[in-house]
């Protein structure tokens, strides 16, 4: 994806919200639906974050592991989705957009791995399996956040609502996925 791309998708994103604040029309949207780059029309997953550009504190952040549509339209609908509807979080008001920075995070298909060891910090995002909690960290989570291999799948396993040492249990199974991660200037 070249950098007028990545900045597009990144336009996308942010317009996307805006418009469903003030409905102002996104021309950001309208020039990918008339001319799409074909870097955005790719079907990978994706996941937009939203954080606050003073002090990097998370304010939304939704994503879908497999996508589903074309990549600019997803991203269109998770920008909204991050900023509205994150349950972690209040919706997003106009008076704080400007002060918010959009990531975007394109995934790649995620793969089984047989051992939490072969888990690469920083390169892998990890999806974790157990029974019928499943909770997904993206690769940049665990370096942010100043995390070790274990510190994370703990965090992971109570992000899928089980006790922190659970992933060691042989019923649990990972998946890992790389991504590929525009920030916003």
């Amino acid at each position: 994806m070249t950098e007028k791309e990545r900045h597009l998708l990144i336009a996308i994103a942010r317009q996307s919200i805006e418009e469903a604040l003030t409905g102002k029309a996104s021309d950001a949207y309208q020039k990918a639906i008339t001319d799409p780059p074909a870097s955005l029309c790719t079907d990978e997953g994706a996941f937009v974050t939203l954080k606050h550009r003073a002090n990097g504190a998370l304010r939304g952040c939704i994503g879908n592991i497999i996508g589903a549509a074309p990549l600019y339209e997803l991203v269109r609908r998770l920008a909204r989705e991050s900023a509205f509807h994150d349950p972690r979080f209040s919706p997003v008001r106009l008076a704080e957009l400007a002060h918010l920075r959009i990531e975007i995070s394109v995934l790649s298909v995620p793969t089984e791995i047989e051992r939490a060891d072969q888990i690469m910090l920083g390169r892998d995002g990890v999806i974790l399996t157990c029974g019928m909690h499943r909770a997904l960290f993206l690769p940049q989570v665990a370096p942010e956040q100043g995390w070790d291999r274990d510190t994370m799948l703990d965090h992971l396993a109570a992000k899928a609502g089980l006790p922190p040492q659970a992933w060691k249990q042989p019923n649990c199974h990972f998946s890992v996925f790389q991504a590929q991660v525009y920030v916003e200037d």
